[in-house]
């Protein structure tokens, strides 16, 4: 017996060591490819951290130098070199580069001699640019800078800044020449002034600064001495620093002489194989004790616990099969003889309650067959129902749906008609349509607007010229070989054809139509109400007789050009005042037709005298007026000497053949010369002067 217990327990021990002994071995392995994986890490970071501080170091003295250039080229950073009132609005100019741009802590502008002009948040009177004026004089000499380029230099030991936060005396300055002029880039010439910035090496920190860790840390070197130090707030730990080093240049297409750093980044190793080690220990030394344990265990185990156990899987297994007839078995433990006793029980009542269960069952599914018949008749009659109830629903919202779009379309109809008298008619009448139809796409021509051009909206112009070319005068029409296309005709009241209007659209009902139509015959009332008020404004402003403007159109104009002097006193304006001699006399002998002649010949023969920008009124019955938009004293002159070129040498032919001879009296004045509210009466006055020499001349 005890043969057999000591066999099954080294099994049981075994059995153990088969589980937990690999375990262990591949925690180990885990910790140690852990270990790896952290290591490899590192070194990326190191190196996503040397990318990520080499583009913003570039990005940074880019936006710099481009800065720099755009500002070199003001004309105001020139102007102040010459004019010290400009000086004031430098500082202005200067202050957003310093307070913008992160790396620029103050801003000098200098002139040629390197004096200083202006700075922002420098040092006044600053001296410290001496060596860099001989450096670049030197350089200038052997013309080896460029012009037009940066350059770039550091400085050691000087004061340059006035921030109390920056007590470092190194760092870097930028020079950009500032040319008296930005065309001549190819040129060899000596700059007017120069734009300095100061880049304190605590800029320079600050920038990086933010980029780094609590473990990691920055220098920068150059001809292998340190030029900065940058550390994050933490520490680096004594466990040895990974290291990568790189070269950082400070260059851009602006810059004549780069300058470039060696940069090394260090960050602390951080081994965590001691950590991951130690843990493999304890795992290992754990892993043991639950060996040990573990045998001991499954041996108590199987020797008290599983043979009980088994008997009762055994007697589980027969009830599960429904063999419920089992004969006793020895369970060992009392608590074991208690689940046997319940489990019989509970193989009884199993056994009654099927045997009601079975009973019921029956009942049941002749219960359900029929409530599953009754169920489907009510389901197919829900289903009828509820497709009514949508159909009906369905008609209803159709219904609605077009009675609101009438009444939207009639509303916004009303409103087109108050916005036709305002805007432009093209644009309104397109706006109006796509709106009340956005699916749709629409042409308008109207035939006294644009020079009777189309204005489409979606559709082609071969399109358009197809409808041109058919001739129908009916309010609608169609294109035979155009599909979806409906044209509508704009006539007036007297049936004559004002444009027309196009709609491209899939689906037209015949609503839609009637509502279409109504627009159009709408938009055509009103493009002839606008076609009348702007004759019956012309008329208002023009003589019947000669078609030239009246003594309205006259003042108005009289009364633009006074206004138009006040604001600008340079643009002077001329006025004439003519009046036709012995137009009485002639209506007299010939009649009243031949005097309307001779006015019409007197219209005609005035305006061939004027420039197109002068124009001709008559003021009523013999008497005109010209106003000279452009009416200097020297351009009345020139315009009165060819009016007295051609009066009394130019005639009209009347009826009976007879030559009647174009004589008038003439006045004018300049607003160079007197005031415009004086201008009438005195040309007025001049005019019956001339008017009574000629009397006087004719007597004689």
């Amino acid at each position: 017996m005890r043969m057999k217990l000591r066999l099954k327990y080294s099994l049981a021990s075994l059995m153990i060591f088969i589980a937990v002994i690999p375990a262990v071995i591949v925690g180990g392995l885990l910790l140690k490819q852990q270990t790896e994986i952290e290591t490899n890490y590192q070194r990326e970071k190191l190196e996503r951290l040397s990318s990520t501080l080499r583009q913003e170091f570039n990005y940074r003295f880019y936006v710099l130098s481009t800065s720099l250039d755009v500002l070199s080229r003001d004309r105001l950073l020139v102007q102040a070199m010459d004019d010290f009132f400009l000086t004031s609005h430098v500082r202005e100019t200067l202050e957003p580069l310093v307070s913008k741009v992160p790396l620029v802590e103050s801003a000098y502008l200098i002139d040629s001699d390197w004096e200083e002009v202006e700075n922002y948040n420098g040092i006044t009177s600053q001296s410290n640019f001496n060596e860099i004026m001989r450096y670049l004089d030197e350089q200038y000499e052997k013309k080896l800078l460029e012009n037009g380029y940066q350059w770039l230099f550091t400085y050691v030991d000087k004061n340059l800044v006035l921030n109390e936060d920056n007590p470092s005396d190194d760092g870097l300055i930028v020079v950009d020449p500032i040319y008296s002029s930005v065309l001549s880039d190819g040129l060899q010439r000596k700059p007017v002034g120069y734009l300095v910035v100061v880049i304190p090496t605590e800029n320079i920190s600050k920038m990086l600064k933010m980029y780094l860790t609590g473990d990691e840390k920055v220098t920068f070197l150059r001809n292998e001495k340190e030029i900065l130090n940058i550390k994050s707030d933490g520490s680096l730990g004594s466990n040895g620093l990974l290291t990568l080093n790189q070269k950082i240049k400070i260059d851009s297409d602006l810059i004549s002489n780069p300058l470039e750093y060696e940069v090394k980044i260090s960050m602390d190793k951080k081994p965590e194989e001691d950590k991951f080690t130690h843990s493999l220990q304890i795992i290992s030394i754990v892993g043991i004790c639950m060996v040990i344990v573990g045998i001991f265990g499954a041996a108590i185990t199987y020797r008290w616990v599983t043979r009980p156990l088994a008997a009762l899987m055994v007697m589980v297994r027969s009830y599960s099969r429904g063999d419920y007839d089992q004969r006793e078995r020895k369970l060992r433990f009392s608590e074991f003889y208690q689940v046997g006793e319940l489990f019989h029980e509970m193989a009884t009542t199993i056994e009654e309650q099927l045997e009601d269960l079975a009973s019921k069952n029956t009942e049941l599914k002749q219960a359900n067959n029929q409530k599953e018949k009754y169920n489907r008749q009510l389901i197919n009659f829900n289903d009828k129902l509820e497709k009514k109830v949508e159909e009906k629903t369905e008609e209803l919202t159709l219904s609605l749906e077009r009675e609101e779009r009438r009444r939207d379309i009639l509303k916004s109809l009303l409103a087109f008609s108050s916005k036709l008298q305002q805007d432009d008619i093209k644009s309104v009448v397109l706006a109006q349509v796509s709106s009340l139809y956005p699916e749709a796409h629409w042409a308008l021509k109207l035939s006294n607007i644009d020079n009777n051009q189309w204005q489409s909206d979606g559709i082609d112009e071969s399109v358009l010229s197809k409808v041109d070319a058919v001739q129908n005068k009916a309010e609608y029409f169609f294109v035979p070989e155009i599909k979806l296309l409906h044209c509508f005709n704009l006539i007036d009241s007297s049936g004559q054809l004002l444009g027309r209007l196009v709609m491209k659209n899939e689906k037209l009902a015949r609503t839609d139509l009637e509502i279409v139509s109504l627009f159009a015959r709408q938009l055509s009332s009103t493009i002839e109400g606008r076609i009348l008020n702007a004759e019956l404004e012309r008329i208002a402003v023009t003589d019947a007789l000669t078609e030239l403007p009246n003594r309205k159109a006259f003042d108005n104009d009289f009364k633009n050009n006074t206004e138009r002097l006040k604001r600008y006193p340079e643009r002077q304006f001329g006025l004439f005042i003519i009046d036709v001699n012995k137009l009485k006399q002639v209506n007299d002998e010939f009649g009243h037709y031949v005097g309307d002649e001779l006015l019409k010949a007197v219209s005609e023969l005035l305006i061939g005298a004027c420039r197109q920008t002068d124009r001709v009124y008559r003021l009523g019955g013999d008497e005109f007026a010209i106003l000279l938009e452009e009416g200097s004293e020297q351009a009345c002159c020139q315009l009165a000497t060819r009016l007295e070129g051609v009066r009394g040498h130019t005639f009209t032919q009347i009826e009976t053949g007879e030559l009647l001879p174009i004589h008038f009296a003439l006045g004018w004045l300049s607003s160079e010369n007197i005031p415009p509210e004086k201008m009438f009466q005195a040309a007025d006055k001049a005019m019956y002067e001339d008017k009574q020499a000629y009397r006087s001349s004719d007597q004689l």
